[in-house]
């Protein structure tokens, strides 16, 4: 009798695509958090509802930033993240993966 093998979802099918739109004094209407500087990934804070555009899922807090406009940022240090937010154009892409439950020891 043939077993039936279930196919697990990759976490590449929850990234999130969104645009987000800076404020009246040029910064970021997203918070940013984290960093290689404080020994964990680039993840989002608090989120103004209406400053983002989403275009795939939808922008949480706690997600972890992957990517600014198609730069790769996972173990960036967030002054680094930031100045690269800082010289792009209005409104800015970012790519965002909602982390895993933890299940014990492993995350699932």
């Amino acid at each position: 009798m043939s077993k039936v093998i279930q196919k697990k979802n990759h976490w590449i099918t929850k990234v999130n695509d969104c645009l987000v739109i800076r404020g009246a004094c040029g910064e970021l209407n997203v918070d940013l958090r984290g960093g290689a500087e404080n020994g964990e990934f680039a993840y989002i804070g608090q989120v103004r509802e209406d400053a983002v555009v989403y275009q795939d899922g939808k922008l949480c807090e706690g997600e972890l930033l992957l990517e600014v406009e198609g730069l790769p940022v996972s173990g960036l240090p967030l002054y680094d993240i930031l100045n690269v937010i800082k010289f792009c154009k209005d409104p800015v892409r970012l790519k965002t993966v909602r982390q895993g439950k933890r299940n014990g020891k492993y995350r699932i």
